[in-house]
């Protein structure tokens, strides 16, 4: 008991800066380290040290009097929370308390951990480096700091993600600056899925950030995991101004190509963003400059059912006649899509299963689930992990088609309770997730059976009262 209430005081000594309640306590014990280097269970299922618990609160002091009158293990590991910009926390785990003061941002704990000989190259269970944290907050006196006590830059976080590249998504100019100008780093080193820190730069929609890269050397390339390039996700993210300063890196059919996805992103966005007359206007533009400089669009060698067996519009005239009608501007957009994109692409897969909850909520049943099956197809023919929730979309689509219509298109729902038992084999994670999935489109399948039985019945009820 005597044990637990010692501990106890600790803890709450630590976590309110009471450092004279802290230092007498541990002066009372013959190995002082015992409590200093164990990890505690602390607020919000943290585990740390007594060092790492007085780091998150922010107490130097209590730091400092740790550091001086006893000697505490600087690596040990630790599992701490740390709020984000928008409040939400995650947690960290294997983090050393230095890792945990840079990560708050508080230079004066981090330099007083550094004197005392922390590890300035600690990584985590992630790769991540006190170095990280300083280029992740945009602390260029911190990162100064670190790489002047021997802070090696070049270690990158798991997948390859650079310091450069954890600069340029939070935005920090300062940042990138001090590591491209003054530190040579490369702004062409990718992670492991091909994006550059101009990828980056794109994504965060900096124009100041994309300026800075390009005249720094940045090139325009594709990435291997999805095989886009900056400047498709310019034109992707509708980003007309970050696509012009790219666009002088390209060559001529990147940019006709860039148009018309931007095109396509125009029509294929949301209800609230949604905008047919801009899509309209950089597919003409596309075609426009297409024609100038004999540049015909590829035809399709086999077309599609669910797009009416069309092909892309070849000239200015073709494009004006579906102009005015909403679903051919999106068959359209949907063509160019798998072909600037690729049949494997998640934001062109997005926008047939976008496509399809659209016309579910017209309730154009048959043709919702036309999109949907074909989704389901590409993934399952490259083998594209399918996400559980994806299969619940058809129960809730094929209750609406019983409720509106007691029929089901059983072609259909028979695949999906194929698809849906193989993911029960598979994934075991979501087992239970799955398994109700099936159920549900168990009963659902029973509910039509017994309507059809119900309509035989009845049928035989009239023959026979007839008869009479």
């Amino acid at each position: 008991m005597y044990e637990q209430e010692f501990v106890s005081s600790l803890l709450r000594a630590t976590r309110r800066g009471d450092i004279n309640t802290l230092e007498s306590h541990l002066l009372t014990v013959t190995n002082p380290d015992l409590y200093l280097n164990r990890v505690y269970n602390d607020e919000y299922m943290q585990k740390c040290t007594l060092l790492t618990i007085a780091c998150l609160q922010g107490h130097k002091h209590v730091i400092r009097m740790l550091l001086k009158r006893f000697k505490p293990d600087l690596e040990i590991l630790n599992n701490v929370i740390i709020e984000g910009g928008n409040l939400s926390r995650q947690i960290f785990l294997n983090v050393s308390v230095l890792w945990t003061a840079v990560s708050i941002n508080n230079f004066e704990i981090v330099k007083l951990l550094v004197e005392y000989g922390a590890n300035v190259n600690h990584t985590t269970k992630t790769n991540s480096t006190p170095l990280r944290g300083a280029c992740y907050n945009g602390n260029v006196n911190m990162a100064r700091y670190l790489i002047e006590k021997g802070a090696n830059i070049h270690i990158a976080k798991e997948n390859n993600d650079t310091n450069l590249m954890v600069s340029v998504c939070h935005k920090h100019l300062n940042m990138v600056t001090y590591l491209v100008n003054e530190l040579n780093i490369d702004v062409n080193e990718c992670d492991n899925d091909g994006h550059s820190p101009l990828y980056d730069a794109v994504i965060c929609g900096s124009l100041e950030l994309v300026e800075f890269l390009l005249k720094h050397g940045a090139r325009n390339f594709r990435a291997v995991v999805d095989q886009m390039s900056p400047l498709m996700w310019a034109a992707e993210k509708r980003h007309p101004h970050l696509m012009e300063a790219i666009s002088s890196q390209c060559s001529l059919l990147e940019r006709i190509e860039a148009e018309e996805l931007l095109g396509s992103a125009f029509v294929c966005g949301t209800r609230d963003n949604r905008d047919l007359d801009q899509a309209f206007k950089h597919f003409y533009r596309a075609l426009e400059l297409r024609f100038v400089h004999d540049l015909p669009k590829p035809l399709r060698l086999i077309t599609n059912e669910i797009f009416g067996d069309r092909q892309e519009c070849q000239t200015i005239d073709e494009l004006k006649k579906i102009q005015s009608s909403f679903n051919n501007m999106y068959i359209e957009a949907l063509l160019v899509r798998e072909r600037l994109l690729g049949l494997t692409n998640k934001e062109y897969r997005y926008s047939l299963c976008y496509r399809g909850a659209i016309l579910a909520d017209n309730e154009q049943y048959h043709e919702a689930v036309s999109y949907w099956l074909y989704e389901l197809e590409l993934r399952r023919q490259y083998s594209i992990l399918l996400e559980p929730k994806h299969l619940r979309n058809f129960v809730s689509i094929f209750c609406g088609m019983l409720y509106k219509s007691n029929s089901l298109p059983m072609e259909a729902l028979l695949i999906i309770i194929v698809a849906t038992t193989e993911e029960l084999e598979q994934d075991a994670q979501n087992f239970n997730y799955n398994l109700n999935t099936l159920l549900f489109l168990i009963t659902t399948t029973s509910q039509v059976q017994l309507y059809l039985y119900k309509k035989v019945c009845l049928s035989h009820n009239q023959n026979v009262s007839s008869s009479f």
